[in-house]
């Protein structure tokens, strides 16, 4: 059996910056206690158990948090809940990714500027949730669709987009959307992280008899590759949290296997189904420090 991983997958320097973060956080001794994260670091329940495991708490909100840091996660959050931090007197510890970051900067500059702002992301998910909650102006699109239903707008209109939606969904977006609007300005980027794993998992699907994508299925960027090889593979596309979840699959008539893993799978998990495709899967051994190790484990 040929197992060919495609290259680029795995963690992304966002991932990559919010664990360095909280694993820096979890080894000081002057960062106050006890240590909070709001909500999950990143979609991957392996690491935040792991987390967990040593000790931080996952909270929904500040409500009753009157002591200790609070870990703002790799999704980013309003200006409004990082003020309500500080004003408790709580350590505001932000390990937000820098691509994020970076779009609400450029959302709040659009907004002085007086531009109507359109956002393509996904309505539950953190990030989407922390940029509407931006501004009430900043109007939210889940799909083509919803380009038709928008009402004419008078003015300057700006465009952005959820780090980790689907270049293929992307493209009919801005295709309806400069149909709509002529003269949109575009900032219409997915984190290159997210373009790059899409691209490379559509370039190398066409002979494979198997597709595995590896992460957890919160993980939005985890569910497009789904997708992404859903639409172009003529074969199989599995979605596995796990070695775990390979235990029962038969594998008699597979000849080549495709492996790639969203931007929040931990490389452990990848390399065990890796070695276990080629010498006999078997139950995961893997261990919480695994899940927490920010440098790719040599093959």
């Amino acid at each position: 059996m040929e197992v060919r991983r495609i290259i680029p997958q795995g963690f992304c320097k966002g991932v990559i910056k919010a664990m360095m973060i909280t694993n820096e956080v979890l080894a000081s001794h002057t960062t106050p206690r006890p240590l909070y994260m709001l909500g999950g670091l990143v979609h991957n329940k392996h690491i935040i158990e792991a987390y967990q495991k040593e000790g931080i708490k996952v909270i929904p909100s500040l409500e009753g948090i009157t002591h200790g840091s609070i870990i703002i996660t790799a999704h980013g959050a309003t200006d409004a809940i990082k003020q309500d931090i500080i004003n408790r007197g709580l350590t505001l510890i932000d390990a937000t990714c820098q691509d994020v970051a970076k779009t609400h900067t450029l959302i709040k500059s659009k907004l002085q500027d007086g531009y109507k702002i359109l956002f393509f992301g996904k309505k539950t998910h953190p990030e989407t949730i922390g940029i509407l909650g931006i501004s009430p102006q900043i109007i939210l699109i889940e799909s083509e669709e919803d380009i038709q239903k928008l009402p004419v707008v008078v003015g300057q209109i700006a465009f952005m987009v959820q780090t980790t939606m689907s270049t293929l969904d992307l493209a009919k977006v801005l295709t309806a959307l400069r149909i709509k609007y002529p003269t949109i300005e575009l900032h219409h980027d997915v984190c290159d992280a997210t373009k790059q794993r899409q691209l490379a998992l559509l370039q190398g699907i066409d002979d494979a008899d198997l597709v595995l994508i590896v992460g957890d299925p919160m993980s939005n960027n985890t569910l497009k590759l789904q997708e992404v090889a859903k639409r172009k593979s003529k074969a199989p596309v599995l979605l596995v949290e796990s070695i775990n979840d390979l235990l029962n699959y038969d594998f008699t008539s597979i000849h080549k296997i495709v492996i790639t893993a969203g931007a929040s799978t931990p490389p452990a998990i990848v390399l065990e189904i890796e070695e276990g495709l080629k010498n006999g899967i078997h139950p995961s051994l893997l261990q919480s420090k695994d899940f927490l190790a920010t440098q790719k484990p040599r093959n």
